[in-house]
């Protein structure tokens, strides 16, 4: 237990040190002292709300907290899973002033995971949980303010792999879900938004009938589905997307790609449904680093699009940060915003005031060669 909070306190002595390197200093808002990753996001009534899941107590739960307008801690770190089975990936919503949470449960046999969908209150009361479907895994979860979209990976009697979609009521009731393409084994992350007209989207990387990875983009409405293959079949690798829709309806597409023999982050906007295999060309690209370009993640205010990504810096990640308009046009340098000797991943963004909210995950390694160590959630504002 000593050792273990060591550890702990070593990460949060590197996210205490990154307030020399930011104009908006960073704040640890975990207490794990083991491992608290997967940041998820969302704004609240007074604040916001973080999602993630920790290692704290022996086996991956669901926990989530309240910060203030500032970023500060405005309430206890919250478990919101206890069960046998480890609980990873959160995803989050609001509705009405409750929290929406969307993850999968995966036993020891790490083939048999279960979607999951909950909501609580803000205080961490549970109202209701359902199972998704079994055999099904990387949920992701949007609400309009009266309905719940999830979209999600769900395995069939052959071992193949799907992405599905649905909606459920305030209550918890599905109301219809459908399948929506193939996908493969390494399909990881689903991201989705909601569309003006009553319509979800949902973007993934697939090989499906591809010679690697590409990325796709589905509709699904009440009256059905339509796939869009967004890049080209050139076999190499695009990966990884997220999606946003501006106030004004106009969509912004982000992920990485190995086009030119390097991991780096692209950015495109204008429409998905009329831009089969062409994202490549239109798009610009962001990082231009020697090293990986990864984990990128996007957010509107306005007419301003908040990028954010994770770039390999000798031997570690760190977070970056950049503007651009509705053209795709920069409207400032990149900021790094992290400079330390932690790995800094993932980074989650939501629209705040003038600028944007990051939450991310600083991990820090047991060595250079061992999967293992401690992680603690960081929280910064750019404006």
């Amino acid at each position: 237990m000593a050792m273990e909070a060591a550890k702990g306190l070593t990460v949060a002595t590197a996210i205490a040190m990154l307030a020399a390197a930011c104009a908006d200093a960073p704040l640890q808002i975990t207490h794990s002292r083991s491992g608290a990753y997967e940041t998820a996001l969302a704004l609240d009534r007074d604040g916001f709300v973080v999602a993630w899941y920790d290692t704290r107590d022996g086996n991956a739960e669901i926990y989530a907290r309240l910060l203030d307008r500032d970023g500060r801690p405005a309430g206890p770190e919250r478990r919101l899973t206890r069960t046998p089975d480890s609980s990873y990936e959160p995803s989050l919503a609001r509705l009405d002033d409750d929290v929406i949470v969307a993850w999968y449960e995966q036993r020891e046999a790490k083939t048999d995971r279960t979607a999951k969908l909950g909501r609580w209150s803000r205080e961490g009361r549970p109202i209701w949980e359902r199972t998704i479907a079994p055999g099904s895994r990387n949920p992701v979860v949007r609400s309009d303010g009266h309905s719940i979209f999830c979209a999600w990976i769900q395995s069939d009697a052959t071992g193949g792999e799907s992405v599905w979609g649905g909606w459920w009521n305030s209550e918890g009731r599905p109301q219809v879900s459908r399948r929506v393409a193939s996908v493969s084994a390494t399909t990881w992350n689903l991201n989705a938004m909601l569309d003006r007209d009553q319509g979800a989207w949902v973007v993934f990387d697939a090989v499906a009938s591809t010679r690697n990875s590409e990325l796709f983009a589905a509709r699904l409405d009440e009256e059905g589905t339509d796939v869009i293959r967004l890049t080209r079949d050139d076999g190499i690798a695009s990966k990884y997307p997220d999606v946003a829709l501006s106030a004004e309806g106009l969509p912004a597409l982000t992920w990485f790609d190995e086009r030119d023999g390097n991991q780096e982050v692209y950015l495109y906007t204008g429409p998905l449904a009329t831009a089969s295999g062409m994202v490549d060309d239109r798009a610009v690209r962001v990082t231009t680093t020697p090293d990986e370009s990864i984990g990128a993640y996007l957010a509107w205010n306005h007419d301003r699009i908040g990028l954010a990504w994770s770039d390999k810096i000798a031997g570690a990640h760190e977070i970056y940060f950049q503007p651009f308009d509705r053209y795709q046009v920069a409207l400032a340098p990149a900021r790094r915003l992290t400079r330390n000797e932690t790995w800094s991943l993932v980074p989650a963004i939501v629209p705040w005031a003038d600028g944007f909210a990051l939450a991310w995950n600083e991990y820090r390694p047991e060595s250079k060669v061992v999967h293992g160590g401690t992680s603690e959630l960081a929280f910064s504002f750019v404006r």
